[in-house]
């Protein structure tokens, strides 16, 4: 009958009451929480009319610790079934740094993505969280090789860690983004579209560290990071490289500084625009 201490007492609160796993309590449990879902209240707590409850859970058929929802309390949700997005990924991984060579693999091989298969008796799969592991893996520089391969296997699976050490391979002979922004490198010689994915994202990254320093000379950067782009790169990469700039990141470009920015809103704004959902 008390209260968890975590439960808004302000009776203007206006909050989300996240209840995860929800479903992996026994029956008994779930019915336990019957008062505060049903009634919105505890003994003599009342939950405020500003809180919304939303509840999550893996299906029935995932292989989780799952228990079936009592009708009841079913009856009390909408059930919406959530399904991995890359777009919504791509921007949480460029805001979150997600390493660059995992964001070109995944970009170029969007299906990797998520490739859980509930028939499978593998214990390593595909999901954003375990792409994420394989980050924090390939930013650990003291790692080698052969090792790199056996964890990244661990958190995908072998197939999909044959593939990603390959496209590392590829990507480790692409010209580094400071002499790109710099000046120094015009052309691109690999044409193979996974690294260019990468080299997309490492430009993105290095482009927001100088502006975040307020780097002298900035303006030039980006006039090459455009420039560069649609030089080398196909349409779709463009666009996805200038998204990220320019909502993502919502780097302080001034077109006026720009010498390409004329041609680049010409050739690709309407992509652009469209990529942002800009009327």
């Amino acid at each position: 009958m008390a209260p968890p201490a975590e439960l808004p007492m302000d009776p203007a609160s206006k909050a989300i009451l996240f209840l995860d796993e929800l479903n992996s309590a026994p029956p008994a449990v779930q019915a336990a929480a019957y008062q505060l879902i049903l009634n919105r209240r505890v003994g003599t707590y009342i939950l405020p009319d500003g809180v919304d409850i939303v509840a999550a859970g893996n299906r029935d058929g995932d292989k989780g610790v799952t228990f079936r929802m009592p009708a009841p309390l079913a009856n009390r949700f909408v059930h919406l079934e959530m399904k991995v997005e890359f777009e919504d990924w791509l921007d949480w991984a460029t805001m979150n740094r997600i390493h660059e060579e995992v964001v070109g693999y995944v970009g170029f091989a969007k299906q990797d993505l998520y490739d859980y298969d509930p028939k499978s008796p593998s214990k390593s799969f595909a999901t954003p969280r375990s792409w994420s592991f394989v980050s924090d893996m390939v930013y650990d520089e003291d790692i080698d090789t052969e090792t790199l391969t056996n964890l990244v296997s661990g958190a995908v699976g072998d197939g999909l860690a044959v593939k990603f050490m390959a496209h590392r391979k590829i990507a480790s002979k692409l010209p580094k983004a400071d002499d790109i922004l710099d000046g120094k490198v015009e052309d691109l010689e690999i044409k193979e579209i996974s690294a260019m994915y990468s080299l997309t994202v490492s430009l993105c990254y290095e482009l927001k560290d100088r502006a975040d320093k307020k780097v002298q000379g900035w303006d030039k950067m980006a006039d090459c990071f455009f420039k560069y782009m649609m030089k080398n790169f196909p349409t779709e990469l463009v666009v996805m490289g200038a998204k990220t700039a320019l909502t993502n990141y919502d780097l302080p470009l001034d077109a006026s500084k720009m010498k390409s920015f004329e041609e680049f809103h010409s050739r690709y704004g309407k992509y652009v625009m469209n990529a942002m959902d800009v009327d």
